[in-house]
């Protein structure tokens, strides 16, 4: 083939066009990572150069056919994911041939309606997450936090953590409103009720995988103190959220934050078969027993604890007294380091 860009034959019938490129796609797609950087470079050549001439029906079938190859090329996948969300939300949504820098890269321009179906992708590493929250809204936060597949950094648990601390300080001020009309809930599930443009507070920037952040703690109003129920923590009810999606890392994330611990000591401890320290940081950060269950229930699959065993540690956990929390807590951080935790901030104990 030439140097001359592809372009539409006017004397090719209608649709056949289509055919070629579904040949030539199962047929690129067929010879897998044995496909040499020059044969992608004209596969995408004759893609982008016939593609917006196609009828609409026959560009979503390509699209459809596109997100299901595993060595798709980077430029078409662009293309497609700057085009009409017909085609763009197949490779989105289902196209392994993404790399984080490449989906990164377009999440920082894509439109909305594009966030959200990355959010909704069946993986969503760290890097991309960071991407989404930086640029999207509380619709997008919510895709993501809901998302068992979607990963988060310390800034993105922060940023989480930061969206529960806001909508609670709503709900505290509508605290008599809300108990009559019982309207309370997981918080990152709760129908937004104010203007989805509202700037979000910046988060901490990430530090490294063993860094600690300081999460916010929503301080209490005395007035609502009775109204608002026991699992009204920011920190509790993103782990409430995390949890339910089997995401363990998030959990310990949020737990070393909360306690002032660093993330690797805390995913170490969740990964012993002792649980007395997951249960002393849980009750810290506020924890419902129904959470803790969930979590308890995780970690039992995992070490192949019996049913009875699981039932054991929540009754435990629901007997485990403040003054318990607190000193096996202190106990923890001693074991770290003075030196280390002396520069780090006291958090609150909403469950003292």
């Amino acid at each position: 083939m030439d140097d001359h860009p592809i372009e539409p034959d006017a004397d090719v019938p209608p649709g056949r066009r289509a055919e070629l490129l579904a040949s030539i796609t199962d047929l690129f797609g067929n010879a897998g990572n044995t496909v040499s950087p020059p044969t992608a470079a004209l596969y995408s050549e004759i893609v982008l150069g016939v593609f917006d001439a196609l009828a609409p029906a026959e560009r979503i079938e390509l699209a459809d056919r596109i997100a299901m190859l595993p060595n798709a090329p980077a430029a078409v996948l662009s293309h497609l994911a700057s085009g009409a969300i017909e085609t763009a939300e197949p490779v989105l949504k289902r196209s392994i041939a993404f790399d984080d820098t490449l989906l990164a890269t377009l999440a920082a321009t894509l439109p909305h309606d594009r966030l959200c179906v990355i959010a909704g992708r069946a993986w969503v590493s760290e890097t991309v997450s960071d991407a989404l929250l930086d640029r999207g809204d509380r619709a997008v936060l919510r895709l993501l936090a809901h998302n068992p597949g979607a990963r988060f950094s310390q800034h993105g648990l922060a940023v989480l953590v930061d969206e529960a601390e806001q909508t609670l300080a709503l709900r505290r001020a509508e605290a008599s409103p809300a108990a009559e009309t019982g309207e309370w809930g997981q918080v990152l599930s709760f129908p937004t009720e104010y203007s989805a443009s509202a700037p979000r507070r910046a988060a901490p920037a990430a530090a490294g995988p063993a860094a600690v952040i300081a999460l916010p703690v929503a301080a209490r109003r005395p007035d609502a103190e009775a109204i608002l129920p026991a699992t009204a923590s920011p920190v509790a009810t993103v782990i409430a959220t995390v949890a339910s999606g089997d995401r363990m890392l998030e959990v310990a994330g949020l737990l070393a934050a909360f306690a002032g611990l660093p993330v690797d000591m805390v995913r170490r401890m969740i990964a012993k078969p002792d649980t007395m320290p997951l249960a002393v940081l849980c009750k810290a950060a506020g924890v419902t027993v129904e959470t803790f269950a969930a979590i308890a229930a995780i970690r039992g699959r995992r070490h192949g604890h019996a049913e009875e065993t699981v039932d054991t540690l929540v009754r435990a956990y629901e007997a485990l007294g403040d003054e318990d929390v607190a000193r096996t807590l202190r106990f923890l951080r001693a074991r770290h380091g003075a030196a280390f935790l002396g520069q780090l901030p006291v958090m609150q104990n909403p469950a003292g």
